[in-house]
């Protein structure tokens, strides 16, 4: 009887690597390593500032949104003051040489009110976590009326500075007049009335930043909402929303950009 059956393979012998094949891997292996160690921070930073620009675009467009079905915009921003009345300690440094603790005019006050925008909670600079215990859901508003809020200024630099200097970046029916206008900025923190199940958005942002040092546990990282107040030669005074900004280590930077274009396109009948 014939057996059909094919014969057993053989076994195959595995060749060990070589003591120089071994080398040669490990020394790829490190250079591999070092490519990434040295990319990994710009990576990290250039997710961190996409997530923010997004971010940003995504409040833009969902705070306009609210005002073209309310006539009004959230409230219950925080002050980005601490409860001394004077700029939370925990800001970035970029932001801090911006902002200046002032108190506004009843006629500015009654512009930002008409728009919705009428109370504040103060931030407390004993947070041990700043982003998140600085002023947690529940803590106590106080009214903009009489009380200070945080103005964009600063002599030389930022925001302030460049609308003094450049008629385009005033708004239209205040460029040839010697009105005035106010910057102010106001953080989203979770007491703002936007905030929560069912409304705008289900949490207050916060931004990472690639470097540790200005984490949520150090710095206050929230997302800025920038107000303007145009007070004309009659003293009348009206308020807009501006735009969006990212609290990083150069201040609101975003926030300029974005105000910026906005004034030269109306100044360019745009």
């Amino acid at each position: 009887m014939v057996n059909l059956r094919s014969p057993a393979p053989l076994p195959v012998r595995r060749r060990a690597l070589t003591l120089i094949e071994l080398v040669i891997v490990i020394a790829i292996l490190t250079i591999l390593g070092g490519l990434v160690v040295q990319t990994l921070p710009n990576l990290m930073k250039r997710t961190h500032l996409s997530k923010c620009a997004d971010t940003i675009s995504s409040l833009n467009k969902i705070w306009g949104e609210a005002y073209a079905l309310n006539t009004r915009y959230p409230d219950q921003y925080d002050s980005l003051l601490s409860t001394a009345g004077t700029t939370f300690t925990k800001l970035t440094p970029g932001l801090t040489q911006l902002l200046t603790p002032t108190t506004l005019t009843a006629a500015e006050v009654g512009a930002l009110s008409s728009i919705g925008v009428r109370n504040v909670v103060d931030l407390n600079p004993a947070a041990v976590n700043v982003t998140y215990d600085s002023a947690p859901l529940g803590v106590a508003k106080r009214a903009i009326d009489g009380a200070q809020v945080a103005q964009l200024t600063a002599p030389g630099t930022g925001i302030s500075n460049y609308w003094d200097a450049n008629p385009l970046a005033l708004r239209r029916h205040l460029e040839t007049t010697s009105g005035t206008v106010k910057y102010v900025a106001f953080g989203i923190g979770p007491n703002c009335n936007g905030i929560g199940a069912g409304k705008l958005i289900q949490e207050a942002p916060v931004h990472f930043g690639a470097d540790d040092t200005i984490n949520p546990n150090n710095v206050y990282q929230r997302y800025l909402a920038i107000y303007s107040v145009v007070t004309d030669t009659a003293g009348k005074s009206t308020a807009y929303f501006e735009a969006m900004a990212g609290n990083d280590v150069d201040g609101p930077s975003s926030a300029e950009a974005h105000v910026r274009g906005f004034h030269e396109g109306q100044a360019a009948g745009n």
